[in-house]
């Protein structure tokens, strides 16, 4: 079985974009070295909205990512950037990326909202509109 890891993260505001940006290059050259990475993929949407998928070996090895140092400096400024916030994980048996849709699918009806300082209405909710923009679809593979 391998673990999958989904987020949606929305901007609340463009002046947060260089930031987030630039945080997102680090956690992405993190990404790419963690052991048990084997490929994932982010989707800038309309609005701000931030998807990533991560397909991992198993869970303890999402979670050294996560831990990492990274990611938490990004993970601590999330609260005051984003008004929207959600994660959700799965297990799946084969080795590949699911859709975009079966993500948005998850996101809905899994989704573990992050706690934000200035929450959308869609974000208590948690009814977000479907992904309408994948033209800026970026893969990352491990390097190893």
């Amino acid at each position: 079985m391998y673990f999958i890891s989904a987020t949606r993260l929305k901007l609340s505001s463009f002046r947060y974009l260089p930031g987030f940006i630039s945080a997102n290059g680090a956690s992405v050259k993190q990404l790419r070295i963690t052991a048990g990475f084997r490929m994932g993929k982010e989707l800038m949407d309309k609005g701000f909205t931030f998807w990533t998928l991560t397909l991992w070996e198993k869970d303890a090895d999402m979670k050294s990512f996560r831990n990492s140092e990274a990611h938490r400096r990004a993970m601590q400024k999330l609260p005051v950037w984003c008004n929207e916030a959600t994660y959700t994980h799965w297990l799946q048996e084969d080795p590949v990326l699911p859709g975009w849709d079966i993500v948005y699918e998850c996101i809905i009806k899994e989704g573990i909202v992050s706690k934000l300082r200035n929450p959308s209405e869609r974000h208590l909710l948690k009814s977000f509109p479907p992904i309408r923009w994948t033209k800026t679809e970026r893969e990352f593979k491990p390097i190893r």
